[in-house]
């Protein structure tokens, strides 16, 4: 009986342990996002791709039964 109560408490223990390394880690800032720009030049759906000066229209076609 004495070994399982040990057993139990040393999982726990770890747990605890565990637990307490994983949230000392503090998230880092994120980088400012660039948002999509509208490309007017090509018509309506066009977008630049972020950091550079190319227009680009993205679509597609879906069928299901």
């Amino acid at each position: 009986m004495k070994l399982v109560k040990r057993l139990i408490l040393g999982s726990a223990a770890a747990l605890f342990a565990v637990g307490g390394a994983q949230a000392a880690d503090l998230p880092l800032k994120a980088k400012a996002v660039e948002y999509v720009k509208v490309c007017s030049l090509y018509g309506a759906g066009f977008y630049y791709i972020p950091g550079t000066d190319t227009c680009i229209k993205l679509g597609g076609y879906l069928r299901a039964e």
